[in-house]
């Protein structure tokens, strides 16, 4: 009998901890899927570059490349990257070739390629839309009238707006869409209450600061990397320690290696949140890019005095990947499909660019 219930129990155990293994990957994966929306399966990986590609080497590059497929790379961990460029802009391509692999690393959460091969060819300008007609009076004043159940003014003409330019056959299907939508989110009024500090919320900066700035970023994302670099700093000195502005991190990790670094994160606790943060940040490149991430990770954290022994216990703590969890689904709830992602008083000005940038939004918004 002793021994049934024995075997039962370590069963139950191991059960559990499959569960919540497999619960931990999805955190990851959630937001990836989230981000990406592409289909899985072989090709994925590419089709997801080719996908976002101005968000991972930036719209400069974007323009005079294109990632055409990922190959083995003989004796290699990673792979290598085919670029398409055009004859004129090789030179200068394979100048960057070292900032373009860190980040497709970055991108991907590990080391992905080695090393990039450039095709010289031309990159088709993408297709210009087509001008849109004008609706007439009759259907604007339709849709409008539609619309009108709608209480939110700015809500509701947007509606009458986007109603009045579909056309005729599909004009109230896509309405009937639209207006679900747009329902929906006043119905879920509550929501807005995300948009304010939460309990398990890290904020920086003075609790009743006028201003409110919330942050959904990954830690494997490099242009999350660049905002608490090149922004924090001024941030700070100008619109945080002078009591105009409260920051708040949420955790939208894009991959396995970025929701550990967000346990991570977590378990230096409350006083301590936003030195880690910055750490993880700062020496992004040097533990992405190693052979294998994690370790590196907990090496750089170990300067820090984190051990080997705090980093496992870490990310066996249930409470550290809950607000992990909670952070996602919070940001999955406000539309988040990127990172960084900001969030200035309310309203999504996704990645706004370097500090004058959002000190712009701030001095035309700010309370």
């Amino acid at each position: 009998m002793v021994m049934r219930e024995a075997v039962a129990y370590h069963k139950e155990r191991s059960l559990k901890g499959s569960m919540r293994e497999n619960g931990f990957r999805a955190v990851g994966g959630l937001a990836q899927r989230l981000a990406s929306g592409l289909a899985k399966g072989r090709g994925a990986s590419i089709a997801r570059l080719r996908a976002e590609w101005s968000a991972v080497v930036g719209p400069d590059l974007a323009r005079i490349t294109r990632p055409e497929a990922l190959t083995a790379s003989r004796g290699r961990s990673g792979k290598l990257l085919r670029l398409r460029v055009p004859g004129a802009a090789a030179l200068e391509v394979q100048h960057m070739a070292g900032q373009v692999v860190e980040r497709v690393n970055a991108y991907f959460g590990h080391k992905m390629i080695d090393d990039i091969r450039l095709v010289q060819g031309a990159i088709a300008a993408p297709k210009a839309a087509p001008p849109r007609p004008a609706p007439d009076a009759r259907r604007v004043a339709e849709m409008t009238e539609r619309a009108a159940t709608v209480k939110d003014p700015e809500l509701r003409a947007a509606l009458a707006r986007l109603g009045a330019r579909v056309g005729t056959g599909r004009r109230l299907v896509v309405l009937g869409v639209l207006a679900g939508a747009f329902v929906m989110r006043e119905a879920r009024a509550q929501d807005l209450k995300l948009l304010e500090p939460m309990p398990g919320d890290h904020v920086l900066g003075k609790p009743d600061a006028p201003n409110t700035l919330i942050d959904y970023a990954s830690f494997t994302c490099p242009f999350c990397a660049q905002f608490y670099i090149a922004v924090m700093p001024t941030l700070r000195k100008e619109w945080i320690d002078t009591g105009k502005l409260r920051l708040i991190h949420r955790h939208f990790p894009m991959d396995v290696v970025a929701t550990r670094a967000s346990q991570l994160a977590e378990c230096a606790g409350p006083d301590k949140f936003y030195e880690r943060v910055d750490r993880l940040f700062r020496s992004q490149v040097e533990w992405l890019t190693g052979a294998d991430p994690l370790a590196e990770m907990v090496k750089v954290l170990a300067k820090d005095g984190l051990t080997a022994a705090q980093a496992e216990a870490c990310f066996a703590d249930d409470k550290a990947l809950d607000k992990v969890l909670a952070d996602v689904q919070s940001g999955q709830t406000l539309g988040v499909r990127q990172t960084p992602t900001l969030f200035i008083n309310d309203q999504n000005y996704f990645n706004p660019g370097g500090p004058d940038a959002i000190a712009a939004i701030l001095r035309q918004v700010g309370r």
